[in-house]
C-alpha cells in the first residue's frame, strides 16, 4: 500500500475502521448535506417572502395614488 503524508495511508482502511468515525462528521450541522440543504431552503423561501411582501406593498401603493388622483380630478 502506497503511503503519504507522513506515513499515514491516502484512504482509511476498512478492514479493522469503526463505522462510527465516518459518522460522526454528519452530526456537525456545518457537515450535514441534509441540513445545509434545509437551512438554504428556508432561507430561499424567507426572502420569497420578504420580496412578495414589498412587491404586495408598491402595488398598494400605487393603487392608493391612482385613487387619490381620480380624486382631485
Amino acid at each position: 500500500m502506497e503511503k503519504e503524508f507522513n506515513n499515514y495511508p491516502p484512504f482509511m482502511p476498512f478492514d479493522n475502521a469503526d463505522i462510527n468515525i465516518a459518522n460522526d462528521i454528519y452530526k456537525d450541522p456545518m457537515f450535514n448535506p441534509t441540513m445545509q440543504y434545509e437551512q438554504a431552503f428556508s432561507y430561499y423561501k424567507y426572502l420569497c417572502m420578504q420580496m412578495d411582501y414589498k412587491i404586495k406593498c408598491k402595488e398598494y401603493e400605487n393603487m392608493c395614488q391612482k385613487e387619490k388622483a381620480r380624486r382631485s380630478e
